[in-house]
């Protein structure tokens, strides 16, 4: 996933120009993995299973969902990739907590998530929407 957020990163910052506000919004995915990132760092060092199902949200809202609403054509072959990377990692989170029998862990975390992440969504598809125009823009003149 470090690798599909740096190429993110790269084509967003680097080639087409954007702000580091406009591709986290643009890309939310980005944000996702970065959530997911955040959070088992923070699970290797405290062994806290919840901090892992902190994550499932995002990474299922914007990866997940992503194969389903992202066309399947060529030029979105490399961010569908990386939604099916998120999503065997959503699978992965939910096996691990399933199989050691951590349902509070996965209520709670799940919790926390819907608590963070559900405003920050909408806040996402808010200046998404408000600022399509400039989106479109940015990648003409990247030349896209």
């Amino acid at each position: 996933m470090l690798l599909s957020l740096l190429n993110s990163a790269y084509f967003f910052l680097a080639t087409a120009k954007f702000g580091l506000m406009q591709w986290l919004a643009f890309n939310a995915c980005s944000l996702s993995i970065i959530a997911y990132l955040a959070c088992f760092i923070c699970f290797q060092i405290t062994r806290k299973d919840l901090v892992l199902a902190i994550a499932l949200l995002p990474q299922y809202y914007y990866g997940t969902m992503g194969l389903f609403v992202v066309s399947w054509d060529a030029a979105n072959l490399v961010p569908q990739i990386t939604h099916i990377i998120i999503t065997l990692n959503v699978i992965w989170i939910i096996f691990l907590l399933l199989k050691g029998s951590k349902y509070e862990s996965l209520g709670k975390g799940l919790l926390i998530g819907v608590l963070l992440f559900v405003p920050l969504f909408a806040i996402i598809q808010n200046y998404s929407q408000a600022h399509m125009a400039e989106f479109m823009e940015l990648l003409q003149k990247a030349g896209y």
